[in-house]
């Protein structure tokens, strides 16, 4: 074990998951006792009031913007005048959500109200984004004062991004609103840099695996909606063209670090028009192109599409698994998978699962992070998040 290192700060936030009479019944993903279970619970309280949920607001930048750093001191100066102005602002009557700490903050605002703003989500898919945090915190054995192993965290991100996928799969019972929420929320976390984690665990073909398996889902979210007649600007999913930019940039990213370089074996060919799995950022711009979808939010997407060809011929409409996602993840969850009902995914690797002998085994004082409160506290359904 290597020497004890200090925790990252911690503060712990609870509030009790409520649950609505038609809620579906706990996933078989989860444990008994489980806080993972909990933020899955909190999170589908959202079903109790579609129409504010799948609504859809602006939000600051996730990720910062070039001139940032340009802005700082403009910013300082403006900062007293800014305090006073929120004090103020009827506006903020508007806001329906938080809000971030960055000055001058539009996060939660209606969309409609800011129509030029480049940055948009549906307040479920923000959400579905936050509680992925909370995940997050679950699975870092530095917030509990733990060392397990070096990759835990890593493979939590692993587990996280399964998650969301099997959450897919399951939301079409509730119809496309709910599974864009799912990849509104997988591609902000994505973007985000707690999930970079992932990206450095030891098994670099799961990783490759995982994304090309992202971006057939993707993929087919976009074939759902074009079989809607909702892939355009002037639709219903107003957050479209960000999500769209957003899955380039990630699969950009993912690519300049080295993953997803490689053809699969059956896609060589060299036609343009072809699909390829490892490039399926290709298909979303291809979306983009012929159903003119004007992609926004990353300042660099302009460089990002580029260095792509978008010519990728779409499938044809009410397509049948038009882009292969049904099948990859059958291929998916035999290589991955764990030889259990839910082979994927899950709450493992979530430390509140674990018993107090192993919490104690793997802390830094042989102590149990968790203390009765704690545990009581998650058995009666309370959301726990560290961070």
């Amino acid at each position: 074990m290597p020497p004890k290192r200090p925790a990252a700060s911690a503060s712990t936030s609870r509030k009790k998951a409520k649950t609505s009479s038609d809620e579906p019944s706990k996933s078989k993903r989860w444990s008994a006792v489980s806080g993972s279970a909990n933020a899955d619970a909190d999170y589908k309280t959202i079903w109790e009031k579609p129409d504010k949920w799948y609504s859809f607001v602006t939000i600051c930048p996730p990720i910062p913007d070039d001139d940032d750093d340009d802005d700082e001191e403009e910013e300082e100066e403006q900062e007293e005048q800014e305090k006073e102005d929120d004090e103020k602002d009827p506006e903020d009557e508007s806001r329906d959500g938080p809000r971030c700490a960055r000055k001058r903050c539009i996060c939660s605002r209606p969309a409609g109200e800011n129509p030029d703003h480049p940055w948009v989500v549906s307040r479920a898919g923000y959400r579905k984004y936050s509680t992925q945090q909370i995940h997050f915190s679950l699975r870092n054995p530095d917030y509990f004062d733990m060392y397990t192993y070096n990759d835990h965290v890593g493979y939590g991100c692993v587990q996280i991004v399964q998650n969301l996928v099997l959450d897919y799969v399951e939301a079409v019972e509730r119809g496309w609103r709910e599974q864009w929420a799912v990849c509104e929320g997988l591609g902000l976390w994505l973007l985000s840099s707690a999930s970079d984690s992932m990206m450095m665990i030891d098994d670099g073909e799961c990783v490759d695996q995982t994304m090309r398996l992202i971006g057939r889902m993707f993929l087919d979210m976009l074939a759902q909606l074009d079989s809607l007649n909702l892939v355009g600007d002037a639709t219903d999913v107003k957050s479209l063209g960000t999500i769209m930019a957003i899955y380039l940039k990630i699969a950009s990213g993912v690519r300049s670090i080295g993953g997803i370089l490689e053809e699969d074996d059956d896609d060589k060919g060299g036609r343009k028009s072809k699909f390829q799995a490892n490039r399926f950022d290709d298909a979303i711009l291809s979306y983009a192109n012929q159903r003119g979808v004007t992609l926004q939010g990353p300042e660099d997407i302009d460089e990002i599409t580029a260095n792509l060809e978008g010519e990728v011929e779409l499938p044809k409409k009410n397509a049948k698994d038009p882009w292969g996602f049904k099948a990859a993840l059958k291929i998916y969850v035999k290589n991955n998978g764990k030889g259990k009902p839910h082979a994927i995914g899950g709450d493992d690797l979530d430390i509140t699962t674990w018993t107090s002998s192993q919490r104690k085994e793997a802390n830094f004082d042989h102590k149990d992070p968790l203390g009765k409160r704690e545990i009581d506290a998650i058995k009666k359904g309370m959301v726990m998040q560290l961070g």
